[in-house]
């Protein structure tokens, strides 16, 4: 049986259900916090903790180049509202020197705590600084006076082996990386904060001169575009106490009908 107060109700319940079921939308875009780069060596004692430039690929240094990996990351915690749900992912870093055609630039998960110290290289930082305390090295996740503090558990850092995101790089400017695999990561990291040790910047490594420059967290100073992670969220409002009201009066007067 038809019943036109119904139809008005049941109209309501829907335009209420449709406003407290809209999704809130919001982009939040942040600076990497620290960043790194590993310089191939024996003995950890090479490191890039405080320059403008982040190294990735393989050197023509004699006999067959040595390698150069960064390292990067960003702080999640409490950037996300609770409840929300992060729909997009996208780590935008310049580059702003390239030697070597064109290569494939891959983030790869980290999967070790690091920290970055105080070094920073003169000149075109390609050969790297002294070690000091805190810095990442070849061998260490964080460098100690002596040589000691805590080490990676292989030399080079430990890393996720399939790459999170990658892109081809062919000429200088900004390059943008986004994934299935780096919106895993951060939705990780987001839930997950002690998770959160950023990504390796891994370069091309298979021939020697192919090598990557990019402007590091510390580069602002000196006319650098620092690192940013954008992020896209969403959140779905629970139904409000008008929309619950209007289920409960449509439900009686369905039970009258």
């Amino acid at each position: 049986m038809w019943c036109p107060r119904l139809h008005v109700i049941l109209g309501s319940w829907w335009a209420c259900g449709a406003i407290a079921g809209a999704a809130m939308a919001d982009v939040v875009s942040l600076n990497a916090v620290r960043d790194a780069t590993l310089y191939e060596s024996n003995d950890g004692s090479l490191a890039n903790g405080a320059g403008q430039y982040i190294f990735a690929g393989r050197t023509n240094q004699a006999p067959a180049g040595l390698l150069r990996r960064g390292l990067i990351q960003f702080d999640l915690a409490g950037v996300v509202p609770e409840g929300a749900e992060i729909v997009s992912a996208r780590l935008v870093m310049n580059l702003s020197q390239l030697n070597g055609g064109a290569a494939d630039v891959a983030l790869h998960r980290c999967l070790t705590a690091w920290t970055s110290g105080a070094s920073d290289p003169s000149g075109g930082e390609g050969s790297g600084a002294p070690a000091g305390v805190g810095d990442a090295t070849w061998r260490h996740a964080s460098w100690a006076a002596g040589g000691g503090g805590s080490f990676w558990n292989q030399a080079g850092g430990d890393f996720v082996s399939a790459a999170s995101a990658s892109v081809l790089t062919t000429s200088v400017g900004l390059h943008t990386w986004s994934s299935d695999g780096l919106l895993a990561d951060v939705r990780m990291f987001a839930a997950s904060p002690a998770m959160n040790f950023g990504w390796f910047v891994i370069g091309p490594e298979s021939s020697a001169g192919v090598t990557r420059r990019f402007d590091s967290a510390d580069s602002a100073g000196a006319g650098g575009i620092v690192p940013r992670l954008e992020i896209e969220w969403t959140v779905v409002p629970a139904p409000g106490a008008a929309f619950t009201l209007l289920v409960g009066l449509a439900a009686r007067r369905r039970r009258r009908v």
